[in-house]
């Protein structure tokens, strides 16, 4: 076997070797971004449970407001007086 003949054996297993380093840094290049986009959703999610969140207390917020007027009325005061002396 002459170098013609090393070179006609070895050239696909040299292919070969070089389509798996190819197909695996694709496979780790796919799974790079796929980890990117999780942590994008992940901190999207966060945003929007937070945005959520500070509705929320902004309601309760002012219904807590609310009730404190109504409470802290005179006419509920007496209201109240009345319904003690039924």
């Amino acid at each position: 076997m002459g170098l013609w003949g090393f070179l006609a054996l070895s050239t696909p297993f040299v292919m070969l070797m070089l389509i798996i380093a190819i197909w695996t840094e694709h496979k780790k290049n796919m799974k790079k971004l796929e980890n990117e986009k999780l942590e994008i959703q992940q901190a999207n999610v966060q945003h929007e449970v937070s945005d959520a969140v500070g509705r929320e207390i902004k309601e309760i917020l002012a219904r807590i407001e609310v009730l404190e007027a109504i409470v802290t009325d005179r006419k509920f005061d007496l209201s109240e007086k009345i319904t003690r002396l039924k």
